[in-house]
């Protein structure tokens, strides 16, 4: 019995082997693996689609994925029955579905008006046609329920400074919101340039609005988070500061004065980290900057490598990396790289912004690398696979519209995913 159960042991051993040999083969036949695709990464490839190897499953498992729904995408038929509203959202959400995007950043308060009731702003009028006119429904409510249907977390997205764009709008502020009593007995609260106008970021009355405001969302609303983006301190500003900027040299302050706009806006960003964390220490904080950290520095005065090294000032990095492969002086691999280099807090999760947006279109800035998203559908994908590559934690797609728009640049990225 022994010596017959050793060669049956045998046999099995051997016909083991053979089928794992016949597996291998198999595999081969319909694959070759090559030590390099373009972009430098390891792939296997099929006669369907190359697949990245990763250095780490469990980061893919994990791997946030976000999308941008943007004030033109709040209610562009200007809805006003919830039912028909609904109805919108789904088509919108659905194509989201088959990307898994777990996070979505919902533009609630675009200048420094809501689309939810408050009485610190008006009502947006990007759902409801004008600035002021009476909200039919609550929109960020039913937008909240619609996502978590979808499996969605929602986050709220605020342009903490900007108010206007044309200054010449300023009487359609209503009296009667906290915005407009601010405006009427602080004019300083205001500061205008050729791009609009907005909220003074020195002026305390206007930090506390920004901050109330939060707040009120945070108590409201079952967030997941607050988001802001590149808006940071107005561009083109020249004297429009000069008077608290002299009160804080008076004050004994030494900083110049790009030094010291640059702490008017980290204040402001480790206060809303602070009330974030405040009131759920769960809750993510995070911000979205210009993919060009260096103009994020000199021109929106925005010390985003200070964010991503030290505590308390976002939980979430996601710069707009929206340059393609090919970008003549912002090539995507080589500025992702900057960015993760500069993320040095590992407590803070890196995600990539992706520009969905630009599949098919010219990109006119980008150079010799201008008709790169015309000619190709798979940008998209290429990047998502590079962000994994280099470390990210995940990307984040700009914006809701276009993942239902741009079929083949989904289809492409559905594919690696």
């Amino acid at each position: 019995m022994i010596h017959a159960s050793l060669r049956f042991c045998q046999e099995v051993k051997r016909l083991k082997r053979f089928f794992l040999c016949l597996l291998s083969f198999l595999l081969l036949a319909g694959c070759g693996l090559r030590e390099e695709n373009d972009n430098g990464f390891l792939v296997y490839t099929t006669k369907k689609q190359e697949t990245l190897l990763y250095q780490d499953s469990a980061k893919a498992r994990t791997e946030i994925r976000c999308c941008w729904l943007s004030h033109p995408e709040l209610n562009p038929k200007r809805l006003t029955d919830e039912t028909a509203y609904r109805d919108y959202l789904q088509t919108l959400f659905r194509p989201m579905q088959r990307l898994s995007i777990t996070d979505l950043f919902v533009q609630v308060r675009p200048f420094a008006d809501a689309i939810y009731p408050t009485a610190l702003f008006d009502p947006s009028a990007f759902v409801t046609g004008k600035r002021g006119a009476a909200l039919p429904f609550d929109f960020l409510s039913v937008i909240i329920r619609e996502a978590k249907t979808f499996g969605m977390s929602v986050h709220a997205w605020i342009n903490p400074y900007r108010v206007l764009s044309d200054p010449k709008n300023l009487d359609t502020i209503s009296a009667k919101t906290a915005l407009g009593a601010l405006i009427r007995t602080e004019p300083n609260a205001l500061l205008t340039t050729a791009d609009g106008v907005f909220l003074q970021p020195a002026n305390e009355s206007a930090q506390k609005l920004i901050l109330d405001g939060v707040r009120e969302l945070l108590h409201t609303y079952s967030l997941s988070g607050v988001h802001i983006d590149d808006y940071f301190y107005p561009s083109g500003v020249t004297t429009q500061d000069d008077a608290f900027y002299h009160a804080y040299l008076k004050q004994g302050g030494t900083l110049k004065k790009s030094d010291w706009r640059r702490l008017q806006i980290t204040a402001l960003v480790r206060a809303l980290y602070r009330t974030v964390h405040a009131f759920d220490d769960k809750l993510v904080f995070s911000i979205s900057p210009g993919g060009n950290h260096a103009e994020d520095f000199t021109k929106q005065f925005a010390d985003v490598e200070k964010w991503c090294s030290e505590d308390g000032c976002c939980d979430w990095m996601i710069p707009q990396i929206y340059f393609g492969f090919q970008h003549a002086t912002l090539p995507f691999v080589r500025t992702a790289k900057q960015w993760r280099s500069l993320c040095k807090n590992k407590k803070i999760r890196l995600i990539g912004g992706l520009a969905l947006y630009k599949d098919g279109s010219e990109d006119r800035f980008a150079g010799s690398g201008k008709d790169e998203w015309v000619q190709n559908d798979d940008v998209i994908a290429r990047q998502t696979t590079a962000l994994r590559q280099l470390g990210y934690d995940g990307f984040a797609l700009y914006s809701a519209q276009f993942v239902n728009f741009q079929r083949k640049a989904c289809q492409s990225l559905e594919s690696v995913l």
